[in-house]
């Protein structure tokens, strides 16, 4: 049966199942839930763990039968001291097939005493298309875990439960804008979560303000997204020279700060399609100061400038990325600036010639 990571919690409450398959594209998520079946498999008595890996020789043929043969047989095998066990098996789903299913519902079937969890790396939009995936899903003895990417809400609850698992309170304009300054990326956010583990006491509060990311960088790219959102031209040109003049990559600062004014314009066009979209705390007062600036015809063009500056990253333009940005900002604080379009020098990439 499918189970979604949310779900998980609840599912091994009821005991443990014979089988687990765990796959994905989020590493943390499927990371987190093999723990969690580590976990309650100690705590319902079982006492030794071994892990295997077939990621590496031949998997085609007679070798991939030859080796799930082996495994079933070690997982039938009482132990020397009649402790149970779990085997852990990982590999790549490319090794992955129907007939393996088709083994785990027989061994599953019978009942065993010991456990098998098998984490399948690199889970794809094109393995959800095949026979194999499916009948995971809806096998009835097999317990798969999908791991996928979340989304923005899923992300949020995510990370109010992992502040709770730590003794922390995250709230929930703190998640926001953590989801938001991590864009999606899990395990740079638990990081954070640690840090703040690390130095608060247990049942301390997170709140929004606290939410900064704290290195110097960081806060100095906040500190000019603040000076962007409320028209402060003095302060936006003093945090673009004092972020030039900073150590590191220029592109990733870059990059950094495009991504975050996107978001705020996607937020605002947003809502001016919809007055009721949802818009998280911390952000309304930077997307309204935007629509008042621009309104939807001028967000819909400062988003089609965010995309031609991020085509330079991907290599489809050319120009002077620290000019082009700087020029992006300042028309986003409601400066007029040189229409950037012309700014672009627009190349064709000849795929023949490669």
């Amino acid at each position: 049966m499918q189970v979604f990571s949310t779900q998980l919690v609840d599912v091994l409450k009821d005991g443990m199942a014979s089988i687990y398959v765990t796959g994905g594209t989020e590493m943390v998520i499927e990371d987190e839930a093999s723990r969690q079946i580590l976990a309650a498999a100690k705590a319902d008595g079982i006492e030794d763990h071994e892990v295997l890996r077939l990621d590496s020789g031949s998997t085609r043929g007679r070798s991939k039968t030859l080796q799930w043969g082996g495994i079933f047989d070690e997982l039938a095998e009482s132990s020397l001291f009649g402790t149970r066990k779990l085997v852990e098996v990982r590999m790549r789903s490319s090794a992955f097939d129907d007939s393996a299913v088709a083994a785990f519902e027989n061994f599953a079937s019978e009942s065993s005493a010991n456990v098998l969890l098998v984490r399948l790396g690199g889970v794809d939009y094109r393995d959800k298309r095949k026979k194999w995936y499916g009948q995971l899903r809806s096998s009835r003895d097999i317990v798969f875990i999908v791991a996928d990417e979340l989304n923005r809400e899923q992300s949020v609850q995510w990370l109010r439960a992992k502040a709770s698992s730590l003794g922390l309170k995250l709230t929930n304009q703190a998640a926001e804008k953590l989801s938001d300054l991590c864009e999606g990326n899990l395990l740079a956010a638990r990081q954070e979560l640690d840090k703040f583990h690390l130095v608060l006491e247990e049942g301390a509060c997170i709140d929004v303000d606290d939410i900064d990311l704290t290195d110097s960088s960081n806060a100095d790219l906040l500190e000019l997204l603040d000076a962007v959102f409320s028209s402060d031209t003095t302060q936006i040109a003093r945090k673009l020279d004092a972020l030039s003049h900073q150590g590191g990559s220029s592109s990733r600062t870059e990059l950094g700060t495009l991504s975050m004014v996107t978001q705020t314009l996607t937020l605002a066009h947003a809502k001016t399609l919809d007055s009721n979209a949802s818009i998280p705390g911390y952000q309304r007062r930077r997307v309204d100061s935007v629509i008042r600036r621009h309104g939807q015809a001028g967000i819909e063009k400062l988003l089609l400038e965010c995309a031609q500056f991020n085509s330079m990253f991907l290599g489809m333009a050319r120009g002077d990325a620290a000019n082009l940005l700087r020029n992006l900002l300042f028309a986003v604080a409601g400066v007029q600036a040189s229409e950037l379009e012309h700014e672009y020098q627009w190349r064709v990439i000849d795929r023949a010639a490669n």
